[in-house]
């Protein structure tokens, strides 16, 4: 393969980013403050469909960017690898838990917290304005995220199995 066709295979031009409402759509439906669009950049993060042909070949990670209206939240979760959020605008409040423990940490634009694997977290939009955050998974094909909400998870398992 020639260089200019494994780079071009490697570049994700935002004008090309499909800004996809649906992919957190069973989390709507439970919440409509879950709400939250999608553009994915290198593979298909933690969603059900592992073949975006619109996306960078993951081979070693995901990156997507997920933007939150005001008001809005990432519903609680954990992945078996670890997750990085990067403010790209905004402000949000994202709490992290791990057995008893609770941790509140405010982030604004262009700050960042990387969550462990397998510790819950959540992020809320309590700014005015609407919140892109860059989310990178460690690994290129990441299981779906394991929700707290029993609601959630039953609902992400038939979406899965149907």
């Amino acid at each position: 393969m020639k260089l200019a066709d494994e780079i071009n295979a490697r570049v994700a031009l935002f004008e090309s980013r499909r800004e996809d409402w649906s992919v957190f759509g069973f989390e709507t439906a439970v919440d409509k403050r879950f709400a939250r669009s999608q553009r994915r950049y290198i593979g298909a993060s933690g969603s059900i469909n592992h073949q975006e042909i619109n996306a960078v070949a993951p081979t070693s990670f995901t990156m997507s960017v997920q933007t939150m209206p005001p008001g809005n939240r990432i519903p609680t979760h954990r992945h078996e690898t670890e997750e990085t959020f990067f403010i790209l605008d905004g402000t949000c409040l994202v709490t992290v838990f791990k057995g008893d423990e609770k941790v509140e940490v405010r982030l604004n634009k262009w700050d960042l917290i990387s969550v462990p694997a397998f510790v819950y977290h959540d992020i809320v939009n309590d700014g005015k304005v609407d919140c892109p955050i860059q989310t990178l998974l460690s690994i290129p094909k990441p299981e779906r995220p394991d929700y707290q909400d029993p609601n959630l998870l039953a609902l992400q398992a038939a979406v899965v199995s149907g």
